[in-house]
């Protein structure tokens, strides 16, 4: 596998490798590591792991192969990269195939150079990141593998490291009303019903805050209710999007919302929690010290979700505004950039955990 990681990331982009449809990247990627011979190579269904060392501290890295579907607006053949203005552009250049080359890239040149973590530090390279559900390789090695002791995930950060990420709770509202003919129904009206609800959840808070992602965040996001224009609605429901912090757990969230408003509600995902990784551990303090930027926090989610027990830093090449674009691309310089700057995390988080 002797190419430049610009190139390597040009190989990956060629693949639509949307969400279950990745094996076809997985196996070119899997043999190109294996005939280098400097890795130790796992593979989990179409999920990879690539290995330097042995032992613990173990450290462990993280990116997704799948992309989202190509939108109608693209400029270029998504799937064909093109390399103009000092950038990369293609499906999966930020989101996240940047990330996967140049964490690849530092691995191979950290073993070309001969080094010997004193432990172990490995590459996942997973599926469905993008589609999550049932099929997400992350959640589904976390059930194979050991609990690894400091984790990087590669998403676009601007190669910024951040320290904590906000969660996602999804909650269903629900009110009954009485139907009938509009022209004559008297009885509690559904959307009225949920309309003084919704009213009463603007006013609810939690003072909790974290120090990089500050308080949980409450938005209704869909309003539901009423099958016909002269009839009273017997039903109203709302989607409520609730982005959540460490500091104020999810059932603790419900039942303030339940009691508060009166209301019946289904959870209808809290599968996203939020993430935090304390400043001082060695991955943070590595990470801040060989970027020389301070850590920040996030509101989008990641595979960090399931990595939520372990320390962990989020931090990639690329601007997350350009995920899912029909722009997207990638800066050349900062991928060239990470492949170094994760090289000395790598280096410096060893270095830290020996002291």
């Amino acid at each position: 596998m002797d190419i430049t990681v610009v190139e390597l990331l040009k190989e990956l982009i060629c693949f639509p490798s949307l969400s279950t449809k990745e094996r076809d990247m997985v196996d070119w990627l899997e043999k190109q590591v294996v005939t280098t011979g400097l890795l130790e190579v796992e593979r989990h269904g179409d999920n990879l792991l690539f290995h330097l060392g042995s032992g613990s501290p173990w450290l462990l890295l993280n990116s997704h192969s799948d992309v989202v579907p190509p939108s109608a607006r693209h400029v270029d053949d998504p799937f064909n990269p093109v390399e103009r203005n000092g950038c990369i552009y293609g499906r999966g250049s930020t989101d996240a195939k940047g990330s996967v080359s140049s964490m690849l890239m530092a691995l191979l040149n950290l073993a070309r150079s001969g080094y010997k973590p004193p432990g172990r530090v490995s590459l996942a390279v997973t599926v469905c990141e993008e589609s999550a559900g049932k099929f997400n390789g992350m959640a589904y090695l976390r059930s194979v593998i050991d609990r690894p002791d400091a984790a990087l995930i590669g998403e676009p950060t601007l190669f910024h490291p951040c320290a904590a990420q906000k969660g996602l709770l999804i909650l269903k509202l629900e009110t009954d009303g009485e139907s009938g003919h509009a022209a004559r129904v008297n009885g509690p009206n559904a959307i009225y019903e949920m309309a003084a609800r919704l009213e009463k959840l603007k006013s609810v808070s939690f003072p909790d805050e974290n120090p990089f992602i500050g308080k949980t965040r409450i938005t209704p996001t869909i309003i539901e209710g009423g099958t016909v224009k002269n009839a009273f609605p017997d039903s109203c429901s709302v989607y409520v999007d609730i982005r959540t912090i460490p500091e104020v757990s999810n059932d603790v969230i419900v039942e303030r919302i339940r009691n508060e408003l009166e209301i019946s509600i289904t959870v209808y995902s809290d599968r996203y929690v939020s993430t935090s990784t304390d400043p001082g551990h060695p991955i943070a303090l590595a990470a801040e010290e060989i970027t020389g930027n301070p850590l920040f926090g996030s509101p989008t989610t990641s595979d960090w979700v399931f990595l939520s027990d372990v320390p962990t830093i989020k931090i990639g090449p690329g601007n997350s505004e350009d995920s899912h674009t029909a722009n997207e691309s990638i800066a050349i310089d900062q991928l060239v950039h990470a492949v170094t700057g994760y090289e000395r995390i790598i280096r410096r988080y060893f270095e830290l955990q020996k002291s």
